[in-house]
């Protein structure tokens, strides 16, 4: 899961970049009054742990594509949670991302 940062206003280049990557992966799904469809969604809590990884999996794939057309979704690699994190539920993971060709004069 997403570690909670600080918003850098005027962030420029790949950290606005990630910026918006981490925005879109922490806001739940029907939270956004313009746009109920931005963010992921949280149906994945109550399945079964495979399940859930196929889920969202699928759910971060699409939305990443669908709101940030810059980069090119890669996967993800879902990590231990630790005993702690685990008994409260967690899934931690890291996506993996990669910069669309067309898109990469912005970041140099």
């Amino acid at each position: 899961m997403l570690q909670p940062r600080a918003v850098e206003v005027g962030a420029t280049g790949i950290r606005q970049l990630a910026q918006e990557i981490r925005t879109l992966l922490a806001t739940c799904k029907g939270s956004v009054p313009l746009d109920r469809d931005f963010g992921v969604s949280w149906n994945v809590i109550d399945s079964p742990l495979p399940e859930a990884r196929q889920l969202l999996i699928s759910e971060v794939a699409a939305q990443l594509e669908k709101y940030i057309p810059r980069i090119q979704f890669k996967g993800i690699e879902f990590l231990d949670p630790g005993i702690e994190n685990s008994v409260e539920g967690q899934m931690p993971y890291r996506v993996t991302v990669a910069i669309r060709e067309e898109f990469l004069d912005e970041f140099r």
